[in-house]
């Protein structure tokens, strides 16, 4: 039995990264069910429950050894793993699990990862050091690619593929209807959703987009529903806006919900204003029209990917310009909901790569 070993920000509660990890073990498991799966995480006891795989603590040192020691494969899975915004120990501890996976002579992938910014030098040096010992690099967009030439990769092997959760499917309507009418979310109207999350210029952007939403309510005759992807840390800011509302028809999913379950509640909407990255792609894989807030050059690289350029900074957040790309949108809707279907299409056979190239490896 061949034993492919994932490491990735699991375990953590965080919609978008949780659904990476369930694309990957699903595709893998799809195209050959007898490989054994471990990822590590950080609640090791609800990832082994939710995904059907072995889990390790991802800071248990002895396990971390043991279990990269006995793998076949090892895979550094999905996300924005290597970058230096959010911290250099995050990106060191993902540098010296391929360090070690490599000095015991492992297989090592990158799988679908959104690469950078990197800003300090040591960190651009050991990044670039560590990957271009790696066997295999996918990466999730084209930005990615030229962040890596940039930081002076010289690894032959790269490829631009798709991020892994494009071939999830959302959860069937009449389990959304369910959790609708659980969180008091009528069905009367049309519906337009709103993800954001944190950010430090955080009032600007809980005070724009309060007043955003009361104009696609009053504009449109829609309800709105506010879906926290990281929770409950999303929930907070979500209930900071719905304070600010003054029209009647906002809502938030309040409850923690299934990648799946957030996937079908997308679907139900005519289009999404959307900060995280996360749900940003569950639209797309639903053929949901979208406008973009980009608090990160990924948001910039995803949409440009789909072909998407609908966004705004949440640095300088200007109300007057958000709503002329709200505009748009909804006055698209329709044509642009054909296009991510076919994008979506594309997007589902280039994720599907990551998976034939990381059997590959497996075989070697």
């Amino acid at each position: 039995m061949k034993k492919i070993l994932i490491s990735g920000y699991y375990g953590f509660d965080n919609s978008g990264d949780d659904a990476i990890l369930k694309a990957i073990v699903k595709d893998l498991k799809e195209t050959d069910s007898s490989i054994e799966i471990t990822a590590f995480s950080n609640n090791p006891t609800y990832t082994e429950k939710i995904y059907n795989i072995k889990a390790v603590n991802r800071f248990g040192i002895r396990d971390i050894v043991k279990t990269i020691k006995d793998c076949d494969l090892f895979i550094s899975g999905g996300g924005s793993l290597l970058q230096d915004v959010t911290s250099t120990r995050s990106l060191l501890y993902y540098i010296v699990l391929m360090k070690l996976a490599k000095m015991f002579n492992k297989p090592v992938m990158v799988y679908a990862n959104g690469i950078g910014p990197i800003n300090r030098r040591i960190n651009r040096f050991l990044t670039r050091k560590i990957l271009n010992k790696v066997d295999l690099i996918t990466l999730r967009d084209e930005e990615s690619n030229l962040f890596l030439k940039d930081l002076g990769v010289k690894n032959k092997n790269i490829h631009v593929t798709a991020d892994p959760v494009f071939t999830l499917e959302p959860t069937k309507e009449e389990g959304i209807d369910v959790i609708l009418k659980e969180e008091g979310i009528p069905d009367d109207k049309l519906l337009v959703g709103v993800s954001v999350r944190r950010w430090d210029n955080g009032e600007n952007l809980i005070d724009s987009m309060a007043k955003a939403i009361d104009y696609i309510i009053e504009e449109y005759g829609v309800n709105v529903v506010l879906i926290p992807m990281h929770y409950p840390e999303d929930l907070s800011i979500s209930e900071d806006i719905l304070d600010r509302v003054t029209g009647e028809g906002c809502y938030i999913l309040s409850n923690k919900y299934s990648v799946e379950d957030i996937m079908g509640v997308i679907n139900r909407l005519e289009i999404i204003v959307a900060m995280r990255l996360h749900s940003l792609i569950y639209a797309a894989t639903q053929g949901i029209p979208m406008v973009g807030i980009v608090y990160d050059p990924k948001i910039v690289g995803f949409l440009k990917s789909i072909h998407m350029e609908h966004m705004c900074s949440v640095e300088d957040m200007k109300y007057t310009e958000l709503v002329e790309n709200i505009q748009y949108v909804w006055e698209n809707r329709d044509r642009l909901r054909d296009e991510l279907i076919e994008v979506n299409k594309e997007m589902r056979d280039k994720t599907l790569k990551n998976i034939c190239m990381a059997l590959e490896l497996l075989k070697k």
